[in-house]
């Protein structure tokens, strides 16, 4: 059993703060909070949990994509 919630977060153990998905190998999700702490779990099993995990890195990608976007464009200002 994984230790991620329905919605694909849980909890930091250090901050108590969301833990979003930013990374997935074959076996295991690599969980982010906003202070940066990192912990690796198992994937789920489920197929709908995978998917909303990799709904949450896609979505984390595009932002950072977006964010890399705009510093290019100040620079290049």
């Amino acid at each position: 059993m994984t230790e991620i919630g329905a919605d694909a977060t849980r909890d930091c153990d250090i901050c108590h703060l969301p833990m979003m998905p930013i990374g997935e190998s074959a076996e295991t999700v690599m969980l982010e909070c906003a202070n940066r702490h990192h912990l690796t779990v198992s994937l789920p099993s489920d197929p709908a949990a995978r998917e909303r995990v990799r709904n949450w890195i896609a979505r984390r990608g595009a932002q950072l994509h977006a964010q890399h976007e705009r510093w290019d464009a100040e620079r290049d200002d």
